[in-house]
């Protein structure tokens, strides 16, 4: 029964060990990805909550990428002084903003969708060709697991 124990504890060590690299890796890929359209990090994450939709609530929008509100506002300040986003009073509630992309920022968004699965292309590459589904599952797993200690 130590036996065991030791291998989980061994095994939760390699994980956490190749947790943290994966995300390091995963921070540069963002990188190098948002540089791309001269986004910085927090900007390619906000461009990436759209995903596939031109126009959300501001609020919908800190939802989707876990941001404060006064946080959002300075990324979205950058996003419209750079044209990729407009901001407007909410149509069915004043109180609130509408934030939509303008035909600069869905090209972005569009050119963002292609580099970020292209990536992924090319990392699927690495994999042995009949794994990409259990490595796909064994994700989904992790990360639920991840979400139910968070919460």
């Amino acid at each position: 029964m130590q036996n065991e124990s030791e291998n989980t504890a061994v095994q939760a060590e390699r994980l956490a060990d190749l947790t943290f690299e994966l995300l390091d890796r995963c921070h540069e890929k963002q990188e190098i990805i948002a540089g791309k359209v001269g986004l910085t990090i927090a900007e390619f994450k906000v461009m990436r909550a759209f995903r596939g939709e031109s126009h959300l609530s501001g609020q919908e929008l800190s939802n989707r990428v876990q941001l404060s509100g006064s946080r959002m506002t300075r990324i979205l300040d950058g996003l419209v002084e750079k044209q990729i986003v407009r901001r407007e009073i909410g149509s069915k509630d004043r109180r609130t903003m509408e934030i939509s992309l303008t035909e600069k920022g869905q090209l972005i968004t569009e050119k963002l969708q292609q580099s970020y699965v292209g990536a992924h292309v090319d990392i699927m590459k690495f994999l042995p060709p009949d794994a990409g589904e259990s490595v796909i599952m064994a994700m989904e797993k992790l990360r639920d697991a991840m979400k139910s200690w968070t919460e």
